[in-house]
């Protein structure tokens, strides 16, 4: 890339330790950078004047996620390369998407069934084959991820799911939320508007007999983060247990890393971590993430794609592999220009 095209400007909210990791990037990298106050009335005024846009959002924050899909967009639209983009962001902490997004285009998956209709839930789940996995579409490290084994806890379970409102949600919404929406309560008008309102839906997929996954980060055009994650101690899970594994260049996954890279590739992914499984003798994708925690296991398991194949390359801090992905991307605009 071109050092002196850029200016980056660093969200003032990002999630923690991530700001000073991109901070002390764009000092290595010898990168002017611009603090957005993203929260304030003139965050576009703000952004006058930057190239690339940085904001590693909080997971499990919600009003920060509806702000960001608000103006991440608009922040594209000014010709800003951000981190995440668009769609990066769109598939973010969300395994439905994803799901879509995986099948729209064919890159192979464990068998997965994402019902938002009761009927067709039910018949599903009292016809299938057990254990099966049921997930929310949203969290991280496993949580909202159980294992059914029978048609009656999976009913169970949709019992719950699609349960309506009841008795008491009517008296509540008659004598309590109308009065006072009636005289314009700020805050009674949010909890009205958004009570019960979490979507309604199934997610199935298929238990794969497996004691650990394959978690494989794509950071820029031809490198990858490697290594395993082994299930947690009498459990099926992998996320979120912190049991990693290095692995040598010989047992680098060949087949999962070019598929990683090619899927990040295609899409303009600057960088989206891959858990990979094996099924039988093929490579599946169970889940896909922009982000990841800070930690040092993906800068001390990093490989290249050569053409001969993938050679060990010694640790990046996270924050440079980033920044430099997004401005390869920015280069290319400006050279495409």
């Amino acid at each position: 890339f071109r050092r002196v095209l850029f200016r980056s400007g660093l969200c003032n909210r990002m999630a923690a330790g991530w700001f000073d990791e991109f901070s002390r990037s764009c000092t290595a990298l010898d990168l002017d950078k611009k603090v957005i106050e993203i929260g304030a009335d003139d965050w576009m005024e703000q952004l006058k004047g930057v190239d690339i846009f940085v904001w590693r959002l909080i997971m499990g924050d919600p009003s920060c996620m509806a702000e960001a899909r608000s103006k991440i967009p608009l922040i594209e639209a000014m010709g800003i390369r951000c981190f995440p983009n668009q769609k990066m962001l769109w598939l973010y902490d969300d395994k439905i998407r994803e799901t879509y997004f995986l099948r729209q285009h064919d890159y192979p998956t464990p068998r997965t069934w994402a019902f938002f209709d009761e009927k067709s839930a039910r018949d599903f789940a009292t016809h299938t084959s057990y254990p099966m996995v049921v997930k929310t579409h949203c969290g991280a490290g496993s949580g909202g991820v159980e294992l059914l084994n029978s048609p009656r806890e999976a009913l169970r379970l949709l019992d719950r799911v699609f349960r309506k409102p009841g008795i008491w949600g009517d008296i509540l919404e008659k004598y309590y939320y109308l009065p006072r929406l009636a005289k314009g309560d700020i805050l009674v008008q949010l909890s009205a508007r958004y009570r019960g309102s979490w979507p309604r839906y199934a997610y199935f997929q298929e238990f794969l007999h497996i004691d650990r996954d394959w978690r494989i980060t794509t950071l820029g055009k031809d490198l990858v983060s490697v290594f395993t994650r082994k299930n947690r101690p009498d459990d099926f899970r992998a996320s979120g247990s912190g049991i990693w594994e290095k692995v040598e260049v010989a047992d680098v996954p060949f087949e999962a890393c070019d598929l990683a890279l090619r899927i990040s590739n295609t899409h303009q992914f600057t960088s989206m971590t891959y858990d990979f499984m094996k099924k039988g003798e093929c490579w599946v994708i169970g889940e896909l993430s922009y982000a990841f925690v800070l930690n040092a296991v993906y800068t001390e398991t990093l490989f290249k794609r050569e053409k001969t194949g993938f050679v060990r390359v010694d640790p990046i801090p996270i924050g440079e592999m980033h920044l430099r992905a997004v401005m390869n991307q920015r280069a290319e605009v400006v050279d495409a220009g």
